[in-house]
């Protein structure tokens, strides 16, 4: 068992809003989706640190927090994004999860990729 899938119902969806990525629907599938999106970004990188900006907001079943994700790899600099993570819960489980980066975030990622992204291990 993936240890996130304890998190997740079942029927769960995820969504990067604003980003290249495709709405997914069913726990199983989120977890393969974030599998391999962790292992073709974030592990390509000599390290990350991912902070929370702000405190929760809690309303109802609904909970959001701002973050900032800085990404390390060695002779280049430091890529930093930002965003807010959306979460919907339906009892004690996720079952939805929304996660938004900024404008300016999302520019400063393709333009760090087009001009450091060949730096990244393989």
């Amino acid at each position: 068992m993936d240890r996130l899938e304890v998190y997740f119902a079942e029927n769960a969806t995820y969504w990067n809003i604003g980003g290249p990525d495709p709405r997914i629907k069913g726990r199983s599938e989120i977890l393969k989706y974030l599998k391999n999106d962790v292992s073709n970004n974030d592990r390509r990188f000599d390290s990350r640190k991912l902070e929370a900006l702000s405190e929760p907001t809690v309303i109802g079943n609904k909970l959001s927090r701002n973050w900032r994700c800085t990404y390390k790899c060695a002779g280049v600099p430091d890529l930093v994004v930002e965003g807010e993570a959306r979460y919907e819960f339906e009892g004690e489980l996720i079952h939805s999860l929304e996660e938004e980066i900024t404008p300016d975030s999302l520019g400063r990622y393709i333009a760090w990729m087009n001009d450091y992204g060949s730096w990244l291990r393989a």
